[in-house]
């Protein structure tokens, strides 16, 4: 059982066939890489694939991508949702039914399986199936063969199966929640998607995708991420992996009143800023005093953003003296960024009082 690691996020195609479109790849990161020359080496080969992932690491485009790249790509693209469907129900839905085959059957309905004849079945979330739908899945895999609900004879399906699944299936085995051999006939070859926080990389390439497209959707095609906003999401902590950032990304793109969006917008949203608390990384190859500094270093860049370049109240914020808060200004090199700051602020003030007693004059003349 071949087992990969990958990750990338892989646009959506926009219909269920294909129209020989290569789904786009955001970021250039070591693991998209890997997916992309392990996508390109398994894809061509008619082999059911086992696509596993936290929620939100993108396991239904990587599906894409396979079927995007394989022979059946000009043939159906079917997803079908396991945990969306009741178990009694879904049966009938993954095999189709016959007219009458139980109460309210008024219509023979065909399955997805027969819906994907000659292309690719998505399963997502095939771990929520019931045991009793596993077995009848089994033997689709194993000979292509299906049996709609209430027939008498079965019927064959030439069908490539993707599975999706955020549960490590192999533990679901030894509880007793999985069949083995499902579990093996989907696994022939296995892709495990990783987190956001492991190839953080990508966050630049892929928040700034995400701001043209709901800019173009919205409306405002000139939307920009500022420099310091991009810098804040790739410090960010992401449980929601690639969705997350795109539901962030576009709720600030909606909210925009600027083509430049800035570091406020993401502070202001109350479910971000908590997980945008600067950390320790345990991967880094940094020692434990480097890491250390860096952290300082962030903590006190944010704090003097957030005080608008004062070093009074800065020091305040931070607990420090205003003295103490200037060598570390000095040491981390942020003097120069504080000055520049405070300078344009104090421009705009003037550049506000110029203007405001202009029109005094203007009022009283």
């Amino acid at each position: 059982m071949g087992q990969f690691e990958a990750g990338a996020n892989v646009r959506e195609p926009d219909a269920t066939r294909g129209t020989g479109r290569l789904p786009s790849i955001i970021g250039q990161s070591m693991a998209m890489r890997r997916l992309v020359a392990t996508v390109a080496q398994v894809a061509p080969k008619d082999v059911t694939v086992l696509v596993r992932g936290e929620t939100g690491t993108g396991k239904e485009l990587i599906a894409s991508l396979v079927h995007a790249r394989s022979s059946r790509c000009q043939g159906p693209f079917v997803r079908f949702n396991c945990a969306a469907i009741p178990g009694e129900l879904a049966e009938a839905q993954l095999f189709g039914h016959v007219q009458g085959a139980f109460t309210g059957a008024t219509h023979a309905l065909r399955g997805f399986f027969a819906q994907a004849d000659g292309g690719t079945l998505v399963l997502d979330e095939v771990g929520e199936l019931p045991l009793a739908i596993q077995a009848k899945l089994l033997r689709a895999l194993q000979g292509g063969e299906i049996q709609p609900v209430g027939a008498a004879r079965v019927e064959r399906a030439d069908v490539r199966v993707v599975a999706c699944t955020n549960r490590d299936l192999a533990a679901e085995v030894r509880a007793g929640r999985f069949r083995e051999d499902l579990y093996y006939r989907l696994a022939v070859l296995e892709l495990i998607v990783p987190p956001l926080r492991e190839h953080r990389e990508d966050i630049p390439a892929l928040a700034a995708e995400f701001a043209r497209r709901y800019g173009k959707r919205f409306g405002d095609e000139e939307v920009r991420l500022s420099p310091a906003l991009v810098e804040e999401l790739c410090r960010a902590q992401w449980p929601g992996n690639v969705r997350q950032l795109e539901n962030a990304v576009a709720r600030m793109v909606a909210l925009c009143s600027a083509a430049d969006i800035s570091v406020e917008a993401f502070a202001s949203a109350p479910n971000l800023v908590a997980s945008a608390e600067p950390g320790i990384d345990p991967e880094s190859t940094g020692t434990l005093s480097e890491q250390l500094e860096a952290l300082e270093r962030r903590i006190i860049s944010r704090v003097m953003e957030a005080a608008a370049g004062n070093q009074s109240e800065a020091a305040r914020r931070l607990g420090l003296n205003r003295g103490s808060l200037i060598v570390r200004l000095k040491k981390y090199g942020l003097m120069t960024h504080t000055v520049l700051r405070a300078t344009r602020q104090s421009f705009q003030d003037a550049s506000t009082g110029l203007t405001s007693s202009t029109a005094s004059q203007q009022a009283a003349a």
